[in-house]
């Protein structure tokens, strides 16, 4: 049949239509039933109609309404009710998670700090040759010699290679005795210098090579640091304990002058002489050091939230927060999901720290989530945390909707009252209706007789609840039967003048419907991957795809009932001069971008070209990888739709599939 004349069969039937229907109004919708009965049909397409509670209506019928909630954490009467707090101060700053010290020590550190000859002074100066230096000798002598000589040695470290936020624990001067000259026991002592000196004009009477010393053989603290008791000749590294000393370097208590290291009482003692390396020693590993051990500021504080409700079953979608973070310090966040509280082992392990500030989150549906603040700085300076927001969407708990007052003329009684619904398992749908104008509401259920109720205007109510709040009920329909009086139900002849005028109408949209252009078809996986497109609103554009895609993202979350919808389900919205239609599947959605007045079957078609879809590809696109590689045919049967599936059916099915 050609065109023209399918357009002119359709006409004529829509006119006899005119012409026979009965007067009706949008909603309820009024259709003969018998001879002097009448079903009115409410659909909830139109909500104007309605009064609504915590319930979604459209074109699908209604259900309970699918909520984006949050817990926010911004008081310090909120962070109060932590189940556990370490080091965290709530009270000098209310509203702010603080570290309350913020001088805990870190953990031990240690380090050899070994000197090359370029930066380390060291000398030994003798009695016996009062004006020589020995700067570049290879040994440190320490000792009493013959006829009333003796030696000494001078070392000064150069600025110690730690963190400038250290605390010294302990420090040790380590020598390595490797020249014997006599066996004889020898206590050996270290001493603060007390005067500057050089290593190459230091002798026994001179400081630097002009200036005296103030006493001859060195200016010394006579009181020991410490001392090393019965060296005889066993070579190896000795050590002295000079933390308090090398302290006080480090504090600018006391400057750094240097270490004087000499027999205890050696102007009296006995003859014996000891040799040290020094750092002139051709054996690099033999140079005098400081063994340092220190730590540095390392403060954490940790808050442990008191788990967080949902009010019901629920899907986590992110956790947000604020924080100001110092230089160096830090702020990190994790969290762990359940369904029982107090926590068991059946929650989840802690999630890795979230790297980002309003991280989207993955985790199966759960009652609870609960999160751990970890805060640190390596100074004096906490950071600061504002709030904590955890997001979250559901089902609400229960709603109802309520019918504008329906009182038809020439009523004689009241029928049937029927409601066709789906009631998944943890769910359920009552009805109640009322006489006197929602004053009292009596209960009523599906196929409930009605002929007891008062003949007036009635109400009805339909109300909704789960105990799955991921899962809702839906009613598709609500019809009530009723009598009218005999020959109330005639049909008053149309005029032909508006008759013809509806049919005119008629062929004026049907050829509208053809100039519909659809320019893009998305084909979007569950989790926001981009699986295939088509035309110029694909992602060749990316520019206009990434705003495309963003508001498909938007209105996919504010309009579909949550993530375990059936499928098969359709919205719409307007993008400038563009309508994109998007039909929900089991774990696709596809996304048609045109321009005009859509085809009237384009819906169907849509939804039945998805189901197909999922039907061919659904092994592959399921648990999608990634690769387009692994997607086969799905760009031809996109270009196929695209093309003309939208406007012509295939002959064998959904899909267009491809040798």
């Amino acid at each position: 049949m050609g065109r023209r004349w399918s357009l002119a069969l359709v006409g004529a039937i829509l006119l006899v239509a005119v012409v026979l229907a009965p007067i009706v109004r949008a909603d309820p919708a009024i259709s003969r039933a018998a001879a002097d009965e009448v079903l009115a049909e409410w659909r909830f397409s139109n909500p104007a109609n309605y009064t609504a509670s915590d319930v979604d209506l459209g074109p699908a019928g209604a259900s309970l309404t699918w909520l984006s909630l949050s817990h926010r954490e911004t008081t310090r009467s909120d962070f109060s009710l932590a189940s556990s707090l370490a080091n965290i101060d709530l009270v000098r700053t209310p509203g702010r998670v603080l570290l309350a010290d913020t001088s805990q020590a870190g953990p031990v550190q240690n380090i050899t700090f070994q000197p090359d000859p370029a930066s380390m002074a060291d000398n030994f100066l003798y009695a016996g040759s009062s004006n020589q230096n020995y700067g570049n000798a290879a040994q440190l002598f320490v000792g009493n010699w013959s006829n009333g000589t003796w030696t000494r040695s001078f070392l000064q470290f150069p600025a110690l290679p730690l963190p400038v936020n250290a605390t010294i624990v302990s420090a040790q001067l380590e020598l390595y005795y490797n020249f014997v000259i006599d066996a004889t026991p020898m206590d050996i002592s270290v001493h603060a210098v007390t005067s500057n000196w050089t290593e190459f004009g230091s002798t026994w009477n001179s400081a630097d090579g002009i200036a005296p010393w103030n006493a001859a053989g060195g200016d010394f603290d006579p009181t020991a640091v410490a001392t090393v008791a019965g060296i005889t000749n066993g070579t190896g590294w000795y050590g002295w304990n000079v933390t308090s000393l090398v302290v006080g370097w480090w504090t600018s208590a006391v400057p750094n002058d240097g270490l004087m290291v000499r027999q205890v009482s050696d102007t009296s003692a006995v003859m014996g002489q000891k040799g040290f390396s020094s750092s002139e020693d051709p054996n690099a590993t033999r140079w005098p050091r400081l063994q340092l051990a220190y730590t540095t500021p390392s403060s954490h504080g940790r808050l442990l939230s008191a788990p967080i409700a949902a009010g019901g079953l629920a899907q986590w979608t992110g956790l947000w927060w604020n924080a100001t973070v110092p230089s160096g310090a830090n702020v990190t966040l994790r969290f762990r999901t359940g369904d029982s509280v107090p926590v068991d082992a059946a929650w989840s392990p802690w999630s890795a720290p979230l790297p980002i500030f309003g991280m989207p989150i993955a985790v199966p549906p759960t009652h609870y989530l609960q999160y751990l603040l970890d805060l640190f700085t390596p100074s004096a300076t906490s950071p600061s945390v504002q709030d904590v927001t955890a997001t979250f969407t559901r089902y609400a708990l229960t709603g109802s909707v309520e019918t504008e007052e329906f009182d038809p003329d020439s009523l004689l009684s009241w029928g049937l009252l029927t409601i066709n619904s789906t009631a998944p398992a943890g769910t359920s749908v009552s009805a109640a209706y009322s006489s006197d104008n929602g004053t009292s509401w009596l209960p009523a259920s599906s196929d409930h007789d009605l002929s007891a109720a008062l003949v007036h205007g009635i109400r009805l109510q339909i109300s909704f609840a789960t105990n799955d709040t991921l899962v809702s009920p839906r009613v598709e329909s609500v019809t009530l039967r009723y009598r009218i009086a005999s020959g109330a139900l005639g049909n008053p002849a149309v005029s032909w003048g508006i008759a013809f005028f509806a049919f005119l109408t008629l062929l004026v949209l049907l050829r509208l419907r053809w100039h519909f252009a659809a320019t893009g078809l998305l084909l979007i996986h569950a989790d926001g991957r981009v699986v295939g497109n088509a035309g110029a609103d694909g992602p060749r554009d990316e520019v206009a795809t990434s705003a495309m895609l963003t508001l498909v993202h938007q209105f996919v979350r504010d309009s579909f009932q949550g993530p375990q919808g059936t499928g098969g389900e359709l919205k719409s919205f307007q993008v400038d001069d563009k309508e994109v239609t998007i039909a929900k599947g089991a774990f696709l959605y596809l996304a048609l971008v045109g321009k005009g007045t859509k085809p009237r079957a384009l819906a169907s078609r849509l939804v039945k070209f998805l189901s197909g879809l999922e039907g061919a590809y659904g092994p592959r696109l399921e648990k999608w990888d990634g690769l387009r590689s692994s997607t086969g045919d799905l760009e031809a049967d996109l270009s196929w739709f695209l093309r003309k599936g939208y406007h012509a059916i295939a002959r064998r099915g959904a899909v267009r599939y491809h040798a």
